[in-house]
């Protein structure tokens, strides 16, 4: 979560932003692997309102990132690719 929160590159326009919001944030562990899922929203420099899925995980000494963005009124949209890519993702090698 601290990852997500200070670090993660992909993230960083919620932190740039004025303003901003971040909830749902939650750590899952499944087997060995600790997980960090969040939703996050912004407005970016444009204006638009963006909306975001999150899971980060850390795999060996690497994080892995799967990230679903798009408009903040698309919610449900993004929502329903972000389960699809996080049910399908599968940590290979």
């Amino acid at each position: 979560m601290d990852y997500q929160l200070r670090k993660e590159r992909e993230l960083q326009p919620v932190r740039d932003s004025s303003w901003s919001t971040q909830n749902g944030l939650r750590r899952i562990d499944v087997g060995g692997r600790a997980m960090a899922e969040g939703q996050f929203t912004w407005q970016d420099s444009s204006g638009r309102d963006v909306y975001v899925r999150n899971l980060a995980m850390i795999v060996g000494d690497r994080y892995h990132v799967v990230q679903v963005i798009g408009p903040e009124a698309q919610r449900d949209e993004i929502t329903e690719i972000y389960e699809q890519a996080t049910n399908a993702y599968r940590v290979t090698g």
